[in-house]
């Protein structure tokens, strides 16, 4: 009989890019940590889409981002767990039908680094209520590489090594 092995687990991540006039880092991180447990932050230097963003968000120079990695493991399922709970803030936290408040959500492991998004596309995968999983980074050589699909923002050396830096906790048995 064939035996199914369970996958292993990986780290949920959480990227907000908030308007810092209207909410602060510590309360968007008190929302994840509340469900999530405490976890691992990054204030990210560069943010090559701000300006992007400021057309929706409003004022550029009030837009901030952080990153939010959990310390402690979750089930792979967990990423359209996590990803539904995005999307709630994203419309609670809004106003006038405008995000005040966007949040990527991802999973890193051993493996990869994926992102959640509700937005098709020939490299995503399907993973129910309206989600797709965004293969970004794969561990190939010793190190996490961008995939040609993947967004600027998560481009830049600062994150890549910080993502790789959380995978370390997930090798330590």
């Amino acid at each position: 009989m064939l035996e199914l092995s369970e996958p292993s687990s990986g780290l949920l991540f959480f990227s907000f890019l908030y308007r810092s006039d209207f909410f602060s880092q510590s309360s968007l991180q008190a929302q994840v940590e509340s469900l999530f447990g405490k976890g691992f932050v990054l204030l990210p230097a560069f943010n090559p889409l701000a300006e992007y963003y400021a057309r929706e968000m409003g004022e550029m120079s009030e837009l901030k981002r952080f990153f939010l990695v959990t310390s402690t493991p979750y089930p792979r399922e967990f990423l359209l767990t996590a990803k539904l709970q995005a999307l709630n803030w994203e419309k609670l936290w809004s106003a006038n039908c405008k995000r005040q408040v966007n949040v990527d959500v991802g999973l890193i492991t051993a493996e990869s680094f994926i992102l959640a998004t509700t937005k098709n596309y020939s490299h995503r995968i399907f993973i129910g209520q309206r989600i797709f999983a965004d293969l970004t980074y794969q561990f190939t050589e010793n190190r996490f590489q961008p995939l040609p699909w993947c967004y600027p923002d998560y481009r830049d050396q600062e994150k890549i090594d910080f993502i790789t830096w959380c995978r370390s906790f997930l090798l330590v048995k």
